[in-house]
């Protein structure tokens, strides 16, 4: 069963928070955290499950909003489809533009696609995101950067680590960097 309600959070950063490498296999207390990095500016977004808030990072609060995210084909999310803002589906490159025509409310479905994920935005972009197998995730992160109304394409040149952000060291434990290309039409 997914978790239902996710609660996201942005930041603009005025400095980075310390990063440090942290393997996969040692994982550490933290919120799962992403770390957009441009040469204009560099954002930390938070991702965590529930409603609750999680420690911040010093910087400018951009977005703060919950959204549902239901996974399709399992028998205890079959009645959050209708109103989940994010919808996971088992075969991404068939079912993301039958995801986004079957639930009008939904506005990012994402799978696992070989080497990370797939995704389709209601605005008809279709994303990939290399590095991340955990489309929960990256589903969030789309919609939460989407509703923002931060630039999509902007992220297809930023570097995007990705791991936990533990609030009272200030640091973000970095699991992997994602590659983010986007494209319009079918996936």
């Amino acid at each position: 069963m997914t978790i239902r309600f996710v609660t996201v959070q942005l930041f603009r950063v005025g400095h980075l928070p310390t990063v440090e490498r942290r393997s996969v296999a040692v994982p550490q207390p933290g919120t799962p955290a992403l770390l957009v990095t441009s040469a204009r500016e560099s954002h930390v977004m938070l991702v965590a499950p529930g409603r609750g808030r999680y420690g911040t990072p010093p910087g400018t609060p951009v977005f703060d909003g919950t959204h549902i995210v239901a996974r399709l084909g399992e028998r205890a999310d079959h009645d959050w489809h209708e109103v989940a803002d994010v919808l996971v589906t088992p075969r991404p490159e068939s079912e993301v533009p039958k995801v986004l025509g079957r639930y009008p409310g939904c506005e990012v479905a994402v799978g696992t696609y070989t080497p990370g994920c797939l995704a389709g935005l209601r605005d008809g972009r279709f994303v990939t995101i290399t590095g991340s197998t955990r489309p929960e995730l990256c589903g969030s992160f789309l919609y939460g950067w989407h509703a923002a109304r931060m630039p999509l394409d902007g992220l297809t040149t930023a570097s995007v680590l990705v791991g936990q952000y533990a609030g009272r060291a200030g640091r973000l434990e970095v699991t992997g960097r994602a590659c983010v290309r986007t494209e319009r039409g079918a996936a």
